[in-house]
This record gives C-alpha cells, structure tokens and sequence, in this order.
C-alpha cells in the first residue's frame, strides 16, 4: 500500500473522530442546568437504556461495536430490572432502603397486623428505620403459620425466606419441656411506627382507645385464631398480657363494633383476665369472622 492511499483511508476516519469529541463536549453542556429551580428525577426502562445509549456505548468506525455493545447492555439492564419483579410485586421492598419505605398499606395488612399484635404476634420499632413485626406459632399452627407468611410475602411485606423453626425451653417444676414453633418477620417501614405507638407504651403491649377503628371482622378473626379457645359452652379469648382496665375496653369494643356481649373473667393467676364470649353469641360471631377464619382454625369457634 503507497503512503498516498494510507492517507485517504485512514484520513477520513480521522477527521470524523476530531468532529465527534467536540461535539460530545457540546451534548453534554447542553444536558447541564447550572442552577436548577426544580429537579425531576425519572426512573425506568426507558431512562436506562438512554444512560447506556448516550454515556456508556464505545463507538467503532463501522458501528458494529455500537450494535453488539447496545444489545448486551439491553439485555443485562433487563435482566437486573425485572429478574425479581413480578406481575404481584412481591420484592418491590427490597429495592428500597428500610427508613424509605412508606404507605399507606391496604386494610387487610392493617387488620392482620392489628389482630396479631392483640395475639401472639410483637413489634419492635427502631430508631431510625422504622418499625418491623414478628410473627410466631408453635408447630402445631404451622400451617396458619405458613398462611400468613404467604399473606405478605406476595403483598412484597417480607423476604423469599421461608418461616424459621426455633426452640424454647422452659422449666416447669424439676422438669425441663422443650417447645418447637415456627416464625417469620416483616420488612421494617417506618410507615408502621403508628401502629406501634398504638400498642406500646415503655416497651410494653397497651390498649389504645383508637384500636376501635381497627378492630374489624378480620382483625378479630385473627385475634381469635391467635388467643381463642373453644371451651364447649363458647369461646374464651386469653387476655392476660393485659390490665383489667385495658380488657374491659377490649369488651367495649366488641360490644359498640359487633355488637357480641362478653364477660370478663379471672383466670388462675391473680389480677389476669379473658374475655369470655358466651354461647348465644356463638352464631354471630361465626357469621362474622368464618370468611377470614383459616381451616386450621375453625376448631377455635367450635367447628
């Protein structure tokens, strides 16, 4: 090849690469607002693929480098966009720091959260990020268990991981038991925190008067599933975690919200209380929470 014919070949390719630099200069002047008055950020498919197009794509003479970088860089923006996402958003929490998880959340959440934590169930709040809830049963409720962790899990409220098996030993007399359960926790949000000064006051589980306006057929429900007992003449609800103030309010409550009349009872140990629901009452509560009662459960309205 003459020095004549090196130079009109590689010349052109030149000159093109002098004429790019500068003008990339200019498109990115261009895409600068010195001193904003608003800034919108926008987030997408869309907007990624114009980062990888106009930022990150290395340009070849012939652009066939431009294609096969495009391509490869389209496919693994898709992927890493909606390798976990689906149709449910089940993991949509995951993508989001804990203190920015927010509300507002569905009734349904609202109520299995308020029914458990008048149960088994417990929060606990930290500072910064918010509050996050726990959520236990022995092994005999595994499959209630189970039900409420599919609840969430699908409504994007808790991690793939399934329901964790733990232990507890307790010593009654000169005799050590050991007991099995299963237990899963939420996500924290800090969008839960008012439910949580809802119902702790100094670490402690109290009874607020605004949990009427929670306490709805599901709620109950799963207050039932959680601390009922079908005692052959009706149902008992074990409330001894709470003062007999705070239990006579909980009857309140099912009286102005169900309209179900109950009597407090005092159990074994001194200044503890259930609630006692008495058999004539019996039809309307199944009536009222048998659409929201797991199988597992009915055993507890005597079913």
């Amino acid at each position: 090849m003459t020095l004549i014919e090196l130079i009109w070949t590689v010349g052109p390719a030149l000159v093109l690469v002098a004429i790019a630099f500068p003008s990339f200069k200019l498109l990115y002047l261009m895409d600068e607002v010195i001193d904003p008055a608003m800034t919108v950020k926008i987030t997408g498919l869309l907007y990624k693929l114009y980062y990888l197009f106009y930022k990150n794509v290395i340009f070849s003479f012939y652009g066939l480098k431009f294609y096969i970088l495009f391509i490869y860089k389209y496919m693994y923006l898709y992927k890493t966009l909606f390798k976990n996402i689906t149709l449910k958003n089940k993991n949509f929490h995951t993508l989001v720091k804990a203190k920015n998880r927010i509300g507002p959340h569905e009734n349904d959440v609202i109520s299995i959260i308020v029914g458990s934590l008048l149960g088994d169930c417990y929060g606990n709040k930290r500072y910064i990020e918010g509050t996050i809830f726990i959520f236990k049963q022995s092994i005999i409720h595994k499959e209630y268990l189970f039900w409420l962790y599919n609840f969430f899990y699908i409504r994007g409220y808790c991690s793939n991981l399934k329901p964790r098996l733990y232990t507890r030993k307790l010593i009654i007399g000169n005799e050590e038991k050991v007991y099995y359960g299963y237990e899963f926790n939420t996500y924290t949000f800090r969008s839960f925190d008012w439910i949580h000064k809802m119902f702790y006051k100094k670490g402690k589980k109290t009874i607020n008067k605004k949990l009427i306006n929670y306490l709805t057929p599901l709620a109950l429900a799963i207050w039932i599933s959680d601390d009922g007992c079908w005692t052959q003449y009706g149902v008992r609800i074990a409330s001894n975690a709470f003062t007999l103030k705070e239990v006579e309010l909980l009857v309140n409550m099912l009286k102005i919200n169900f309209n179900i009349n109950c009597t407090i009872q005092e159990i074994h140990t001194k200044n503890k209380y259930s609630i006692y629901i008495k058999k004539e009452f019996i039809s309307k509560l199944r009536s009222i929470i048998l659409p929201h009662l797991h199988n597992s459960m009915l055993y507890k309205v005597g079913l």
